[in-house]
């Protein structure tokens, strides 16, 4: 894992499929990276599950798909260039505090 901070993406659409051609080919995230930014998630970040993570919040972030050839791959979450979630199929969301209203958190 590298040291390198974690900062915000200049760009809200990251892996997005319009991001394709040379123009962009240096914006999308490497495996790498993809990589350092989940690892990061996992230490900073809380796991939820599924149901603790609400749809309308997830609709207001970005995702970047993890640069596999997996059909399940994991998916981040960013909200305003900051990464908040981590999806990882068949688990449930890992959860950076503060970033999501967690509603398992209001009890």
């Amino acid at each position: 894992m590298s040291d390198t901070q974690i900062v915000a993406h200049e760009y809200s659409v990251v892996n997005h499929p319009e991001l394709a051609g040379d123009k962009h080919e240096g914006e999308k995230l490497t495996a790498a990276q993809f990589a350092d930014l989940y690892a990061y998630i996992c230490r900073v970040g809380t796991f939820a599950g599924f149901s603790a993570v609400p749809w309308e919040e997830l609709g207001m972030c970005s995702v970047i798909d993890e640069p596999t050839d997996e059909p399940e791959g994991l998916r981040i979450y960013l909200r305003e260039k900051w990464p908040v979630a981590v999806l990882e199929f068949d688990i449930g969301y890992r959860v950076v505090p503060g970033m999501i209203t967690n509603r398992w958190q209001q009890n």
